[in-house]
């Protein structure tokens, strides 16, 4: 079995997960899981509901992506809407102890790889200095 990336990073929607393992200079793509399609047809919103009526993310899902994220030692969560909070909301309650790994969940709609690279290394960059200066 490999040793999985110290840092990992997840991006998330209501239709995809995209880990990657982040080094300093390359962003690796891990694996990516796809939300079971249930049937539901467009899953954005449902008829005949009160407020904005969004569909929840599947929570077979949600379990997928954290087992898959279970190893890592830094987990920055990103993606756009609720997604990200549904995972991380997850984690807290099915994952206790892969909570304490998650030590950013940030707003970012789709990019390029190479912003994707640019974004996290600059995260986690930021978050290794600050572990160092508290030390």
């Amino acid at each position: 079995m490999t040793q999985k990336p110290y840092h990992q990073m997840v991006w998330i929607d209501h239709q995809v997960a995209r880990l990657y393992g982040v080094a300093r200079d390359n962003l690796t793509e891990l694996t990516v899981i796809h939300a079971p399609n249930e049937d539901r047809g467009h899953i954005h919103h449902k008829a005949g509901t009160m407020g904005p009526g969004h569909v929840p993310v599947s929570h077979d899902f949600l379990r997928d992506v954290a087992i898959a994220l279970q190893g890592a030692q830094e987990i920055l969560i990103v993606g756009p809407a609720d997604s990200k909070h549904a995972l991380k909301k997850y984690i807290i309650l099915n994952m206790p102890s892969l909570d304490k790994h998650v030590i950013g969940v940030e707003p970012m709609d789709k990019c390029s790889q190479g912003d994707l690279q640019d974004f996290a290394s600059l995260f986690f960059h930021k978050a290794d200095r600050m572990r160092s200066l508290l030390s």
